[in-house]
């Protein structure tokens, strides 16, 4: 288990006291970035407690992926993690827990996790992203229109994935906005595709619209990087068939 909280630094206990703030009477809560700010970090706070408090969703513990860098592997964090925790998490799922085996779940492009034991014994944990991060299934919450898209998106990234020998390399050495800006353009290439999904799909198409012209300006780089990403999977899936 962890040292005693009470010797944590001053960036240390500013952080617990606002992740304590915002989670007193919550088990979690998807903060989302004010894009009128110049902040555009999503935050899934998640609380942890020493025991259920019986009034509102209690995780026991969160289930996500990291990366080496080669390969994804499953994680866990619960009570018996040792904390603090500090390092990142890797795209994919992330599902919380509790007693009950009831599930809360979400869809990342991956970022930074930061875990510390509160004063109480509580743990407080912060799944952080450049990325957003997206609810999509659950017991206490509504899932994100964008969702089942990005779901898709994983699936077909998984492809080269799971049968060519280096494809996992390419998408976990990926940065979360670079993946988000690969899910942006495989969305646009969908939409571009079928005239039908278009039509039926009014809301996403003005989404991808807005959303391909405000990260190709505010993050060029990711975009450009996005771009060559998708072509090596292409080209990797494309010896693959031969």
């Amino acid at each position: 288990m962890a040292s005693d909280p009470s010797a944590a630094t001053p960036d240390e206990g500013r952080w617990l006291e606002g992740v304590g703030r915002i989670l007193a009477n919550l088990g979690f809560d998807l903060v989302e970035p004010d894009r009128t700010g110049s902040d555009d970090t999503s935050h899934l706070l998640v609380s942890l407690p020493a025991k259920p408090t019986l009034q509102h969703f209690d995780p026991e513990t969160i289930d996500y992926w990291t990366s080496d860098g080669l390969r994804g592997h499953a994680a866990r964090l619960d009570r018996e993690t040792r904390f603090p925790v500090a390092a990142d998490f890797a795209w994919g799922r992330v599902t919380l827990t509790d007693r009950l085996n009831v599930k809360n779940e979400f869809l990342s492009f991956g970022g930074a996790l930061r875990a510390q034991l509160a004063a109480d014994a509580t743990v407080l944990a912060d799944f952080s992203s450049h990325a957003p991060i997206l609810r999509w299934s659950g017991h206490s919450q509504s899932t994100d229109p964008l969702a089942s898209e990005v779901g898709a998106f994983f699936a077909r990234i998984k492809v080269p994935i799971d049968f060519v020998p280096g494809a996992e390399g390419l998408v976990s050495k990926a940065a979360p906005r670079t993946l988000y800006c690969a899910f942006i353009q495989f969305v646009r290439e969908r939409l571009t595709q079928a005239h039908a999904l278009r039509e039926a799909n009014r809301w996403l198409t003005d989404w991808n619209s807005r959303e391909s012209q405000r990260m190709e300006a505010v993050a060029h780089d990711h975009w450009r990087a996005a771009e060559e990403l998708r072509r090596q999977l292409g080209a990797i899936e494309a010896i693959a068939r031969e």
